[in-house]
């Protein structure tokens, strides 16, 4: 009877341990309006779905064209001092000519999604920035 009962009581932990993980994901929608670089894959223009999961400013992201994964990679959640008015991204020219995806924000959030080492690691460079 008490190892039924701590069988119970531990499987029931599984599943809120489960539950708080799923609700740790958060998702938003990405609107491309030019081809983009991440993590050296391009991507074009085109509506895309976001998920990130994890606490903290330390998340990982995942990038979906309809079911397919896109791309995966580490990202930091920054707060920002207004709620964006709009979804959108910005991204940056590099001197090959490509441009690299750096930010993605959702409208009503004071946070975005910094999705480059280099937006992670330096200031805010000059680039072009698309809103959803």
């Amino acid at each position: 009877m008490k190892m039924s009962r701590n069988l119970t009581v531990f499987a029931a932990s599984l599943l809120f341990a489960a539950a708080a993980l799923a609700a740790n994901a958060t998702q938003g929608k990405l609107h491309l309006y030019e081809a983009v670089s991440i993590q050296g894959k391009q991507l074009q223009p085109g509506n895309y779905k976001v998920e990130w999961n994890g606490k903290g400013p330390d998340v990982q992201l995942t990038i979906l064209n309809g079911k397919e994964t896109v791309a995966t990679l580490p990202a930091k959640v920054v707060p920002t001092n207004n709620k964006n008015a709009e979804d959108g991204y910005s991204a940056a020219k590099q001197p090959d000519g490509s441009t690299d995806l750096q930010t993605i924000f959702f409208h009503g959030t004071a946070f975005e999604i910094q999705v480059s080492q280099q937006a992670v690691n330096s200031a805010t460079q000059s680039g072009t920035t698309g809103n959803n």
